[in-house]
Parts: C-alpha cells; sequence; structure tokens
C-alpha cells in the first residue's frame, strides 16, 4: 500500500450518486448490495481502502445485477481515474523532489543507506591529526585537486 494515499478520501460525483440513488429505489432492503449502496450514497465519498476494495470486486468477482447495483462501469471508471490520477500526483511530486537533489524519496526510512554518497560528489578532506592541521595539508590536497582539474 502507498503510505502517502492511505488516508485519502474521494468525492463520488453527483452524476454516479444519482446513478446510485435510481439503484436504491428498485431494491429491497435485503437484496444483495442494497446496504453498501446506501453507504455510498448517505457518505458521499469512498476512502481509499474501500476505493481499492471496490475496484477488485468491480474487476474480478462482481457480475450481473451486483454489479449495476454499485454502479458498474461508471463507478469502475470513477474509481481508476481517482487512483490513478492520486498516485500519478504522488509519483510526479517525488520525482521533482529527486531531481532537485533529494536523496532516495522512494525508499521508505528505514531502507535508505545513509552511507553511500548517491550524488557522487567527493567530499573534503578533514584534517584530524594535529600534525596535519598545523601544516595545512589537507587544503594543499585539495588545491593540487583542483588544479588538475582546470587544466
Amino acid at each position: 500500500m502507498n503510505s502517502d494515499l492511505k488516508d485519502d478520501i474521494y468525492v463520488i460525483p453527483d452524476k454516479l450518486i444519482e446513478i446510485l440513488k435510481s439503484s436504491i429505489s428498485s431494491l429491497s432492503p435485503n437484496d444483495k448490495g442494497y446496504s453498501r449502496c446506501n453507504n455510498l450514497v448517505k457518505d458521499g465519498s469512498v476512502s481509499y481502502h474501500q476505493a481499492k476494495k471496490l475496484k477488485h470486486e468491480l474487476e474480478n468477482g462482481l457480475e450481473g445485477d451486483p454489479y449495476e447495483v454499485i454502479g458498474g462501469d461508471d463507478m469502475l471508471t470513477f474509481i481508476n481515474s481517482s487512483l490513478s490520477n492520486r498516485r500519478e500526483g504522488t509519483h510526479r511530486s517525488k520525482k521533482i523532489r529527486q531531481n532537485s537533489g533529494e536523496e532516495n524519496v522512494f525508499k521508505k526510512t528505514h531502507t535508505k543507506d545513509k552511507s553511500k554518497n548517491p550524488t557522487k560528489v567527493r567530499k573534503i578532506k578533514i584534517a584530524t591529526k594535529s600534525d596535519d592541521i598545523m601544516n595545512n595539508r589537507a587544503i594543499y590536497e585539495e588545491i593540487s585537486r583542483i588544479k588538475e582539474l582546470l587544466k
């Protein structure tokens, strides 16, 4: 599951609400799918978890009347467009952050390897011994490296 999407709520469009209302009017409370359809109309929205579950059921399991009761092709189109737009937006923002120099934006925090240098920028050598500090050896090494690059 995409952790950026888990708290999303998608508002059902008015046209689809009308389709669901007409489905409810033709059903009795004991019919299959009545309570789900009624809850969708009452809430007027679908959470990310509900959307994923509905998408799976509409694509794989439901056929015939239960499929049409919860909106059928119209509901599937709404869910597919909502999920794909949100996923693409999340991916696009992460890609922009990556292109601007932020490291490991597609990885979870606990899997990031902080020991690596993904930008391949050489780090400045820091003098740690007192003799190197007194003689500025680290600085002279960097200056000589810069001179080599300029040639």
